[in-house]
């Protein structure tokens, strides 16, 4: 089954750094992106993810309200939350709502990518 995951940014270059580092990384995955919450809610409510990134600061609904209404349509995906605006009132918020990683921007690609991978579901052996 492929791997398919969501980035949520309205930063079309990250976006796109992302995309492609995921793909490289990981050939068989099938990414999607949106540019907006409402955008991201719209995507979830059609098709399943096995892993989300979310940006904090997006036009229109934030990537914690974001986080919120994915919550609400799934409990158990991965969410990843960046952000360029962090702060530890932020972190500890967005932890409370589920987010298993925060990751503060400017960042590592490579490391992100093994957090990523670190969260996605394995096939059992």
């Amino acid at each position: 089954m492929q791997t398919r995951i969501l980035i949520v940014d309205d930063e079309k270059a990250l976006v796109d750094l992302l995309r492609q580092a995921l793909r490289l990384e990981m050939p068989d995955c099938r990414v999607a992106a949106a540019d907006s919450g409402e955008a991201a809610l719209s995507r979830l409510a059609l098709e399943r993810y096995d892993l989300i990134l979310v940006d904090l600061r997006m036009p229109g609904l934030d990537g914690l309200e974001l986080i919120k209404g994915v919550r609400y349509l799934d409990s158990e995906v991965p969410i990843v939350l960046m952000t360029g605006y962090g702060s530890e009132k932020v972190r500890r918020e967005a932890m409370a709502l589920g987010v298993n990683h925060y990751v503060d921007k400017p960042f590592d690609v490579e490391k992100l990518l093994t957090v990523v991978q670190g969260l996605l579901p394995h096939p059992a052996a």
